[in-house]
């Protein structure tokens, strides 16, 4: 089987993001605000949490991972800032990033499945009543998310470990180590043990 591999506009951004998520970016430099209409016509891009302003060639001998989200909706911020609501449509391994005339990073990048073969009714243990809960208390929660999938157990786990403020190497680990059930148990002692 041929990966497919794509070249997409690379952002680097703390901001850890599983498929399904949605979360709001405001973009204020200039290169990134000419990156966001090229991402509108184009496939999107892709958030990369880790800083790419190191030596390019010691990043793309290691392994990157990236969410690769598409353009959902944009606003002008009560303060004039571009307000830019992204949905993530899958992960990627980034094999290679180099910088254009913009310095705008770019990366070929491919897929991988997160959690795969998995079932996604799976029971979620009180996780998605919590987790409605928490969205119910957040104006921006609820605004960004029209639908909440709460008998889907990937969708509910996955957005409890984008929410819980743990550092990013924990948040890692569940990217392509440890599998649904150990994420599911993780967020489940977190939630219910604390």
């Amino acid at each position: 089987m041929t990966i497919q591999t794509l070249q997409l506009p690379i952002f680097p951004l703390p901001v850890f993001l599983l498929p399904g998520g949605i979360t709001r970016l405001r973009i204020f430099e200039a290169k990134y605000l000419k990156m966001i209409p090229m991402a509108i016509k184009g496939q999107g891009f892709v958030i990369c949490f880790n800083e790419l302003s190191n030596n390019l060639s010691s990043i793309n001998n290691n392994k990157q991972w990236g969410s690769w989200v598409e353009v959902i909706n944009f606003h002008q911020g009560l303060d004039g800032i571009l307000e830019v609501d992204v949905k993530c449509q899958s992960l990627v391994n980034i094999h290679a990033i180099t910088e254009d005339k913009n310095q705008l990073y770019r990366g070929d990048v491919s897929c991988f499945e997160h959690w795969a073969n998995t079932n996604l009714n799976a029971g979620t243990d009180g996780l998605s009543t919590s987790l409605v809960d928490v969205f119910e208390s957040s104006p921006l929660l609820e605004e960004l998310y029209s639908d909440i999938p709460k008998n889907n157990a990937h969708w509910v786990v996955a957005r409890w470990l984008e929410l819980l403020p743990l550092e990013q190497i924990e948040k890692n680990e569940f990217v392509d180590k440890y599998n649904f059930f150990q994420a599911k148990k993780f967020i489940h002692d977190i939630i219910f043990k604390s």
